[in-house]
């Protein structure tokens, strides 16, 4: 069955409303926005040629999500966040037909949709309006793969042709350093807006089998949402 991040929302939604009250010391909410993921491959042993191999280009990804905020301190809190999160990349590299033809155009996507659990320190400063700044770690696991990326790169030299091994597959946890900044303003009621800028660094590599490359996850979000 397809994991819908529509309704990973509303469930955590109906969770937060009934399990939470509203304090002076805590505030949780909802949000969404667009990524922009990519996979940055670092070769395991020294290549055979001097060519720098990244295949990956930055593709958009989405974010989907509810947080939890405990205030321990003045303007200084804990952020925990639950995450539907879809990082990958897609392809960079000029593609062949099976005769060596260019195609032209043609684009190939790497899609990784995962759980994820940022726990992060905030910073904050002001009152109604505030700024605030989020750092920490975000732990993931691996909900599905789209797998549209070849096994193998071909590269061909006036001397020789090399063959490198792309990852055949890939682990089912990732964790990264995250930060970034953002802004709220509150509006009567206790209601709040909110916008926020992140960046991941993998710090996993994600790839496995017998592959030349290492793999991570690097991301940045621009999250929208409302707080309560």
């Amino acid at each position: 069955m397809s994991f819908n991040p529509f309704r990973f929302l509303f469930v955590f939604a109906l969770l937060l409303t009934s399990t939470l009250g509203t304090t002076q010391n805590t505030n949780f909410g909802l949000y969404a926005g667009p990524s922009f993921t990519k996979l940055k491959l670092e070769a395991r042993y020294a290549l055979p040629i001097d060519v720098n191999i990244d295949p990956y280009d930055f593709k958009t990804g989405v974010t989907v999500g509810g947080y939890f905020t405990w205030n321990f301190a003045n303007n200084v809190g804990l952020r925990a966040e639950l995450n539907y999160d879809r990082k990958g990349g897609k392809s960079g590299l000029e593609l062949s037909d099976g005769n060596g033809n260019p195609l032209p155009g043609y684009s190939i996507k790497d899609n990784f949709d995962y759980f994820q659990v940022p726990v992060m320190l905030q910073l904050s400063a002001g009152d109604d309006f505030k700024m605030h700044i989020h750092i920490g770690y975000a732990f993931s696991y691996l909900l599905h793969r789209t797998d549209k990326f070849p096994d193998q790169i071909r590269v061909v030299t006036p001397t020789q042709t090399i063959i490198l091994l792309m990852p055949e597959d890939y682990k089912n946890i990732d964790h990264s350093i995250v930060a970034g900044i953002g802004a709220s303003y509150k509006l009567a009621g206790g209601m709040q807006l909110q916008a926020a800028l992140r960046a991941f660094n993998g710090k996993l590599n994600i790839s496995k089998g017998d592959s030349a490359f290492e793999a991570r996850n690097l991301a940045i979000g621009l999250l929208l949402g409302v707080g309560f």
